[in-house]
């Protein structure tokens, strides 16, 4: 299951479970109807605690949802990830996308990681850990 949920600041975007393809594919018309063409710049949080790796299948649909968020003002986008190797795969996904500047994967294990995922998504603010470029280290 896919929950959005808007904020002044930008979007939250939760994924429980292992999505489908069907269920990616309602996430990005959802977007597509949510966001007009012209919205302020935002930050977006992807919460993905909640799955495991990034099947295949999967992997086209992100790459979409991303180029939708990105064509409609996202700047920064705060990727959680459950395990260092679904980080991996959604750094490939946000290079594919033409995000990859503007992603940082937070490590879930860390404590008070919502707030350091908010705080890039809201302000930029850097990661502990992290460079200016480089994605924070996920356990």
């Amino acid at each position: 299951m896919i929950k959005i949920e808007d904020a002044a600041w930008g979007l939250r975007i939760e994924m429980k479970g292992q999505p489908t393809r069907q269920e990616l594919s309602k996430l990005v018309d959802d977007l597509r109807k949510a966001l007009p063409n012209a919205r302020p710049f935002f930050g977006v949080i992807l919460d993905m605690t909640g799955i495991g790796l990034i099947h295949p299948e999967m992997r086209d649909m992100l790459i979409q949802a991303e180029k939708l968020l990105q064509a409609r003002g996202m700047l920064r986008l705060a990727a959680c990830p459950s395990s260092a190797l679904a980080a991996s795969q959604i750094r490939r996904i946000s290079s594919d996308s033409g995000i990859g500047p503007g992603l940082r994967c937070i490590d879930i294990t860390a404590e008070g990681w919502q707030l350091v995922a908010e705080l890039w998504a809201v302000s930029g603010r850097e990661p502990d850990g992290s460079k200016g470029g480089a994605t924070s280290h996920v356990a």
